[in-house]
């Protein structure tokens, strides 16, 4: 049974772009960002100033908690941006300006309605959830001869 909040954004897609909602695979149809401690801590993030309890974190004077020998290896970094964990969906802000980079780089891409990028772990990691997004067992893909003739 597909979970509520899939099955939301599903109806939310048929809305807005039935072609996108056909075009993902069943799993594709059935990811969903879950409401919990992600959600939880991006919305403190914003939000909490005075406590967030979201995730256990050590802190001191204001900051994350590091060892010193560290920091000085990565001096030209503000403790705040390194120590603590990493959102899981990307720094805001650098995804922001990468969509302005691809907004400058892009031209044919303005007044074009698409999200800010994703943050993936790498090149097979992006191209992993791609496949899982919008390919089943038994689709055929095509692909290049990656043989050099």
């Amino acid at each position: 049974m597909m979970n509520p909040l899939a099955q939301e954004l599903n109806e939310m897609l048929a809305e807005e772009n039935p072609y996108v909602l056909e075009m993902l695979s069943e799993l594709g149809k059935n990811l969903f960002f879950p409401k919990g401690i992600l959600t939880q801590s991006a919305e403190a993030k914003d939000k909490a100033h005075r406590f967030n309890a979201t995730i256990g974190i050590a802190t001191e004077n204001g900051g994350p908690m590091y060892l010193q020998c560290i920091q000085d290896k990565l001096s030209d970094f503000d403790p705040k941006d390194i120590f603590p964990y990493a959102p899981p969906a990307g720094k805001p802000e650098l995804r922001a300006i990468w969509r302005e980079k691809m907004l400058r780089e892009n031209p044919s891409m303005v007044g074009k309605e698409f999200s800010n990028p994703i943050v993936t772990n790498a090149l097979t990691h992006g191209l992993s959830i791609v496949a899982d997004m919008f390919i089943d067992n038994g689709d055929q893909m095509i692909m290049p001869d990656i043989l050099m003739r």
